[in-house]
């Protein structure tokens, strides 16, 4: 079922069992375009009691059971539980090139009934990869990574997108898909995916890096690419979702330091580094980072830019009205922007030199 790989999936823990649910892939030898024919992605599921050693793989939807309005495209099973029943999305590709999600529905993890399709009026997108569904404060949302959707100003400016509509109505009725929102208006964000804690917390993690983009990724030449973010805990407001970074990420903060910044402040710094800066004047300000970056917020836009060191990552921006705080979570390549209480979020691989690594916070006055 998978002797080409696999496409990501899900995992749901039941009655003392772990569920993994995931994409099978085959592609069959010969002339075909691998889109409407040649091929194969069933969902598969596996079961293990210690989450080590796994029994057999189960075909559960045969790609032969597929909606025929599809095209071959359809991955990425992400599996929940509510209400005694169990749920599941796919991510998929219309005949037509349309992105849309299938919905299917069991009671026993095993035997999946199709229920609906959901998709926009007009096309979004050709394909929808990665997709969830969950509540915050019994609002719904649908969180997809559309694919083949044009840059708009300062919206949609990665080769793939990721993002989440609020659904009102029925998940398997009749509904209605707001409007698109990017999670994150960085350069290096996609294929995020959510769980529930212990604590009844909606955590997000995402895939730090970009497929099929042409940016500069120096750690292949040591075998390995790209990064997970750090986890972000989930809030709506006013139906719109807001990323805080997870509260026991504070165990691993170190010496403190504290600085009133009148005109400037300059500090060097390790490459690893938390930094909340709050903007008490409501001024437009910028931060300078390793060697070349910058963080503005100027004239009601929040930028995030880079020289050389952003190997081929210019500039993303998203408006901003007002800007209270900024939270950084600076790693060895990587940066985690977290403005006004995750109203706005920056995530972004960058190369910069150690040895010439400094914080500076200027104002705009």
């Amino acid at each position: 079922y998978d002797c080409y790989g696999v496409y990501s999936g899900s995992a749901l823990a039941e009655s003392e069992k772990l569920h993994l649910f995931f994409t099978g892939n085959v592609k069959i030898d010969g002339d075909y375009d691998y889109i409407n024919e040649g091929r194969e992605t069933s969902t598969l599921h596996v079961e293990s009691e210690d989450g080590i050693h796994f029994g057999d793989k189960e075909e559960i939807i045969s790609f032969e059971k597929y909606p025929e309005e599809f095209t071959c495209h359809i991955r990425d099973p992400k599996v929940w539980k509510e209400n005694d029943r169990y749920f599941m999305v796919l991510g998929g590709r219309l005949k037509g090139d349309k992105g849309a999600v299938l919905v299917y529905e069991s009671e026993n993890l095993k035997e999946w009934k199709f229920k609906h399709i959901i998709t926009t009026p007009e096309a979004f997108g050709y394909m929808w990869e990665c997709p969830d569904c969950f509540t915050l404060d019994g609002v719904r949302f649908l969180s997809f990574s559309p694919q083949g959707v044009d840059a708009q100003d300062w919206k949609y400016n990665n080769i793939y997108q990721s993002g989440y509509c609020r659904l009102e109505g029925d998940l398997y009725g009749d509904y209605e898909l707001k409007p698109f929102r990017e999670f994150d208006h960085g350069f290096d964000f996609y294929a995020p995916q959510t769980y529930l804690d212990q604590q009844g917390r909606r955590i997000l993690i995402g895939w730090m890096g970009m497929p099929d983009c042409d940016y500069g990724y120096p750690e292949r030449e040591y075998g390995w690419t790209n990064l997970l973010t750090i986890p972000r805990v989930l809030h709506q407001r006013d139906g719109r979702i807001f990323q805080e970074p997870l509260p026991e990420l504070q165990k691993l903060r170190g010496e403190e330091l504290h600085m009133t910044v009148q005109d400037s402040a300059e500090q060097k710094t390790d490459f690893v580094y938390e930094a909340e800066i709050l903007n008490t004047a409501g001024e437009e300000m910028e931060v300078q980072f390793g060697t070349d970056g910058r963080i503005t917020w100027k004239d009601g836009f929040l930028s995030l830019a880079f020289g050389e060191s952003g190997q081929n990552r210019p500039l993303r921006r998203v408006p901003l009205e007002k800007l209270e705080n900024l939270r950084i979570f600076c790693d060895t390549s990587s940066i985690e922007l977290f403005a006004n209480d995750g109203e706005a979020v920056f995530t972004s691989r960058f190369y910069a030199d150690a040895a010439a690594s400094q914080l500076t916070v200027l104002s705009a006055q």
